[in-house]
């Protein structure tokens, strides 16, 4: 027991040290919900608010850089049928897990006319250019690929435009997002607590929390954007990951990306603009994810099939078979594979 609180004060200190008490106060304090749970809204509130307060002050140039630029042309330009669907898998498709390889599959089953590009660690400088300090700290694993990919979506989005998919997507029908200026995933949440701000696409919360109310939609998702060439959504994101970077070696949260895309929905007129234009889904985003143990039905899949994307996830275990020996949906979707 000394021991576990000693490493919960070595944290706090650690935090404290690069981004002050409140930061450092609510992120040691917010995983004591799972003693407490009635505190969690509470508890998930409190450290949102910090770590957002804490990005716009450190970041507030860069944010207010785009805030103030004349963007009314970023309706004029759409998103074309022969624009480049971008997914990443860091060590190749030979490298995939099955799922993800069923995933990629589907993609490119459905792309249509847009051309599938796959980015990987042995081709990803054939397209951008990354600062230098970026890559020594992917390299001395300072930064994760996951993260890492964060930028790279950011500068592939910028230079050439299209989509960008994480390669974890189950595609249903045929991608057509063509004639929009921007689109995101956004999907009705049950759950939009400021502690899901990664599936919430939640922006600053402090109104919603005071006036006792929780957003019904999640309004972006990091893991299926797309827009044109040159877009001041993707530039933005570029240079706020550029200027953290350059300062930190760590992430002050495992949703930094969500936080800076909020702060840009927040205080960038423009990007609220596209955000708020994309259409809703109508399906909640990983509601399959969480059936994928289920028994297959048709009948109950074709619900599936209404919605174009389901976000899906390699990181946990899922069975082929129920345990009366009847195909999982999990097991449906790997038979699909090659079809």
């Amino acid at each position: 027991m000394i021991k576990k609180y000693w490493q919960i004060l070595k944290r706090f200190f650690s935090l404290f040290r690069r981004y002050g008490f409140s930061v450092a106060f609510w992120s040691v304090a917010f995983p004591f919900h799972h003693l407490f749970g009635f505190l969690k809204p509470y508890l998930g509130a409190k450290k949102h608010r910090a770590i957002f307060r804490y990005l716009l002050e450190h970041y507030y140039g860069v944010i207010n850089s785009f805030a103030t630029r004349d963007t009314e042309a970023e309706f004029e330009s759409v998103i074309g049928p022969n624009s480049t669907i971008w997914v990443c898998w860091w060590d190749g498709d030979d490298a995939m897990p099955p799922l993800v390889k069923a995933c990629y599959d589907s993609i490119l089953r459905h792309a249509g006319r847009h051309p599938v590009q796959l980015i990987s660690k042995y081709n990803f400088r054939d397209f951008i250019y990354i600062p230098e300090y970026i890559l020594e700290k992917v390299d001395a694993k300072i930064m994760t690929v996951t993260h890492f990919s964060n930028i790279v979506r950011a500068n592939l989005l910028y230079e050439y435009g299209g989509i960008w998919m994480d390669v974890t997507i189950w595609v249903t029908q045929n991608i057509s997002l063509e004639n929009l200026p921007f689109y995101t995933l956004k999907a009705p949440a049950k759950s939009a607590s400021v502690t899901l701000a990664r599936f919430a696409g939640l922006s600053n919360p402090s109104a919603q929390i005071s006036a006792n109310t929780n957003p019904q939609t999640s309004r972006w998702s990091g893991f299926l954007l797309a827009g044109t060439k040159h877009s001041i959504v993707f530039e933005y994101m570029r240079e706020i990951l550029y200027a953290y970077w350059k300062n930190h070696d760590d992430q002050i949260d495992y949703v930094l990306y969500d936080y800076t895309i909020a702060l840009g929905y927040e205080y960038i007129p423009m990007m609220k603009k596209l955000i708020d234009s994309v259409p809703c889904s109508g399906m909640e985003k990983i509601v399959m994810e969480r059936n994928l143990n289920g028994a297959f039905c048709e009948e109950q899949f074709s619900k599936y099939r209404a919605t174009p994307f389901h976000k899906l996830t390699w990181k946990k275990k899922f069975a082929t078979h129920t345990k009366d020996n009847r195909l999982t949906i999990y097991g449906y979707l790997l038979e699909q594979k090659d079809k």
